[in-house]
């Protein structure tokens, strides 16, 4: 067996980060550098109360959510999908997809990507421009 870094994580092991919009926040968990994984990519995703994240699409990719807290719409190529707290959502393969968040509450939800995070370059140089936030700070002011 290789020796893993990390296998149990807990939110607080991870930087949180904002996008610069101020609409999304991301802590990315399961990385080949967090604990070795070589197949899987994974983390805490959330958009805040009223707001709508931007559009993604992964090409050779399918996506995991499972939803944590609040409520809202997932958009998959167009179509709308109401979302709770409790539910699991399949992005299939290079489906572009959002999030919308309808409720008064954080939309939180945990992601998987079935892809080391070597391989998602794309999503590596979009969060590379987003701010560290302290966990306890409120949403930033939208610009």
């Amino acid at each position: 067996m290789t020796k893993q870094s990390k296998v149990v994580f807990t939110p607080t092991d991870t930087q949180l980060i904002e996008s610069p919009d101020c609409k999304m926040r991301n802590r990315i968990m399961v990385t080949g550098d967090s604990c070795g994984a070589q197949q899987y990519s994974a983390g805490l995703f959330y958009v805040r109360p009223g707001a709508r994240g931007h559009a993604d699409k992964h090409p050779g990719m399918e996506e995991l959510y499972y939803i944590l807290a609040g409520k809202g719409k997932v958009m998959i190529d167009d179509t709308p999908h109401e979302i709770k707290a409790g539910d699991v959502v399949f992005i299939p393969d290079g489906c572009s997809h959002y999030l919308i968040n309808e409720g008064d509450e954080d939309l939180g939800l945990f992601w998987a990507i079935a892809r080391p995070w070597s391989n998602l370059q794309d999503i590596q140089r979009e969060v590379a421009g987003w701010s560290d936030v302290d966990a306890d700070s409120e949403w930033s002011p939208l610009p």
